[in-house]
């Protein structure tokens, strides 16, 4: 499939606050398509979501159908501002989009979140030709570690930040800590990257981990955007399930 687009669609317990990959929406060939994540018994997908208290989204009723269409499905349509707003200029400006930029762009920029809402859309692993994984993501958990008003002085644009696991995290065992240079502890790789990431880890790699967006006056979930960049040359993608299950 030439010139897709990907984007993972993510549930979070009100209950746990823990994140689950229960759907992936894709376009390519001028078609969008959903499906659920009910493959296997991957980490964090649809199983675990539903026996944690989700519910099939009502749009999508069928767990094991392929959902195709040519105009992007209405219950991901609402979650973009609408053309129409006074400011929707200023929101393609702050989110670095203009006018060709596509529905599944402004879906990725955004994260398609609502107010109170549970559900959000999050850029999958890449592999590039250059060997490479890309992705980029906020910063999970930031609200639960008590940073002081000051924390933002702690880092700058594009510096660097290091990726600790911590296979004895009462809450996930696959859990990746998020840390300044200096040692201070910032929050989390969000919960549907982990056991990939870790994994990644697992297989020796050196991923670059930079901060390109810091907004402390934002609320905690949009306070710190990293891009995430790791080349991998010994891995056996083949065996290593939990990396292609959020792979584009």
């Amino acid at each position: 499939m030439s010139n897709v687009h990907t984007l993972l669609v993510v549930w979070q317990d009100t209950k746990s606050r823990l994140y689950y990959h229960v759907g992936t929406l894709s376009y390519y060939n001028d078609q969008y398509e959903f499906a659920y994540t009910n493959y296997g018994t991957g980490h964090r997908k649809l199983k675990d979501a539903l026996d944690n208290g989700y519910m099939l989204h009502p749009a999508f009723p069928d767990a094991n159908k392929i959902y195709q269409s040519k105009k992007l499905f209405p219950a991901f349509d609402r979650r973009l501002p609408s053309p129409d707003r006074s400011d929707f200029k200023a929101i393609m400006s702050d989110l670095r989009l203009n006018e060709n930029s596509t529905k599944m762009d402004f879906l990725q920029q955004t994260r398609g979140r609502l107010a109170n809402d549970t559900y959000s859309f999050e850029q999958p692993l890449r592999r590039e030709n250059d060997g490479k994984f890309y992705s980029s993501f906020f910063v999970h958990g930031m609200r639960y570690q008590n940073l002081p008003e000051e924390w933002p002085t702690w880092l700058a644009v594009n510096e660097q930040v290091k990726l600790i696991q911590e296979p004895t995290n009462p809450h996930d065992t696959h859990a990746v800590g998020i840390f300044t240079q200096g040692g201070k502890h910032l929050g989390y790789v969000p919960g549907f990257y982990s056991k990939a990431i870790f994994s990644l880890l697992s297989y020796n790699a050196k991923p670059e981990v930079r901060v390109i967006y810091i907004n402390e006056k934002s609320t905690p979930h949009w306070w710190l955007k990293l891009n995430f960049e790791c080349k991998v040359p010994s891995i056996q993608l083949s065996a290593s399930s939990e990396v292609l299950s959020v792979m584009q």
